[in-house]
């Protein structure tokens, strides 16, 4: 009599069993774990790109230039940042385009860089598409994109990394270095500082204030717009008053003492090695190049205008 399936039982129908699992399981490789993270679960990271897929320092397998590029870069921010009419000369239409933003000044918010190599804190893109800086510090314009909506969590948190990483597969040339204040002057490059492109005349008080100390005015200000003020600090901070209109207040002797660097408190506290008595406090060192800037001003006497130049 022929045996019925209902009556397939025993040993030799679990080896059966068995051994259909494992023919099934032999089409997915030997198991290597190729393709998953250390969870089990898919890399979803872009293999693509001069920086592979995955990830730099962080782990992030979605923080590289390749992801960022379709994802962020030329998929939202090209739809109005692209070609030579570009708004505030920031382009992302592709990825030579969004690594020359590396270590760009930002036209809105200097001494910032659109985006500062290590520094996410520091980088203005992180400001605008978040709405405001790391300690509520307020944009110029609106958060961005401007339209469909903000970026998710995860997706800034990929442009995190990739900056924190140090923006693999974007050639960069920045360095902050650290300060010898015992040097009476540092070197500048001929003709000024090529990515800051600065209008003011080399040594002046608006070339100081347009590439170093416009960002200190969001909290020294005595009209400032820091949601911060009168909540976790009294603005202007211990009186001090820091905008381009107050030249004579900021060269007083004391903030600011003509000829002397080490007896000026603002270079002191510009060069703290605390971060937590440093400023701009909350945020980045100023870079070496805004350092020598403002070392060299007030070496120079911190004049108002350079001599033999006329100023605006």
């Amino acid at each position: 009599m022929k045996q019925t399936p209902e009556t397939f039982h025993g040993p030799f129908a679990r080896f059966l069993i068995c051994l259909a699992a494992l023919s099934l399981l032999s089409g997915c490789g030997p198991g290597s774990g190729q393709g998953l993270d250390e969870n089990g679960n898919p890399i979803d990271g872009d293999p693509g790109g001069g920086d592979g897929g995955n990830g730099g320092a962080s782990g992030n397998p979605n923080a590289t230039l390749a992801w960022l590029q379709l994802n962020v870069f030329g998929g939202v921010c090209s739809q109005c940042h692209t070609g030579a009419g570009a708004p505030l000369g920031v382009n992302w239409e592709s990825e030579s385009d969004s690594c020359a933003n590396v270590g760009r000044t930002s036209a809105e918010m200097p001494p910032l860089a659109v985006i500062e190599s290590g520094n996410p804190e520091g980088s203005y893109v992180i400001w605008k598409v978040e709405g405001a800086g790391p300690n509520a510090e307020p944009i110029v314009g609106g958060q961005m994109p401007p339209s469909n909506g903000p970026l998710t969590a995860e997706t800034i948190q990929n442009l995190r990394d990739w900056i924190a990483d140090g923006t693999p597969g974007c050639q960069t040339q920045q360095s902050t270095g650290s300060v010898d204040s015992s040097a009476t002057k540092f070197d500048l490059p001929v003709g000024g500082d090529p990515q800051v492109g600065s209008i003011y005349p080399m040594g002046s008080w608006a070339h100081v204030w347009n590439e170093t100390l416009q960002l200190c005015a969001t909290c020294h200000s005595l009209i400032s717009s820091n949601p911060r003020c009168l909540t976790d600090l009294q603005c202007p901070p211990n009186g001090v008053v820091l905008s381009k209109d107050n030249y004579f207040g900021v060269v007083d002797g004391y903030t600011v003492a003509p000829f002397d660097p080490e007896g000026s408190n603002l270079w002191r506290r510009v060069t703290e090695e605390d971060p937590h008595e440093r400023m701009p406090f909350g945020l980045a060192p100023l870079t070496q190049t805004q350092l020598n800037i403002i070392r060299n001003w007030i070496a120079d006497g911190a004049p108002f205008c350079p001599q033999n130049d006329v100023c605006p």
